[in-house]
């Protein structure tokens, strides 16, 4: 947790100022990251770990990430703007299994969806070392 300290200007009233920073958001600088234990097989996963879009295939599994920006539009008379935002879709396959198509751009959805697809933590280790190799990890990759 981190504490932060802000001074209210002397021309402003306290419940007009506090009004106003009531719903900012602060967002940490720390640095996404994921942590593998190759050992134990343990994957952690930090927040906000985002992934490129990248082509995997491992052994009889192949997965493939799209990325493709996507406009949204405000509500009528909401006076919002119109926004650019990404939308990625995850596609994992595997000859005579389920086929897995996720639409969430981060890691933590793409390995739920090797996990549903029966992918033991060594594969998904490796898949991971190799996303982070091709350079579609946008995370530190951290080797116990």
């Amino acid at each position: 947790a981190r504490t932060v300290q802000i001074r209210r200007p002397k021309n402003v009233s306290a419940a007009r100022f506090y009004a106003e920073i009531e719903n900012l958001v602060v967002e940490s600088d720390s640095p996404a990251r994921v942590v593998i234990d190759e050992r134990t097989g343990t994957i952690v996963i930090g927040n906000n770990v985002r992934i490129s879009r990248v082509a995997i295939s491992h052994g009889t599994l192949t997965v493939r990430i799209t990325e493709a920006p996507r406009v949204v539009q405000p509500e009528p008379f909401s006076r919002g703007e119109t926004a650019v935002e990404p939308s990625t879709a995850i596609d994992a396959s595997r000859p005579n299994a389920r086929v897995a198509v996720l639409d969430g751009p981060d890691l933590e959805t793409l390995v739920s969806g090797l996990n549903r697809l029966g992918v033991k933590p060594d594969g998904i280790i490796a898949i991971l070392q190799g996303i982070k190799s091709a350079g579609a990890l946008q995370a530190d990759l951290v080797l116990q």
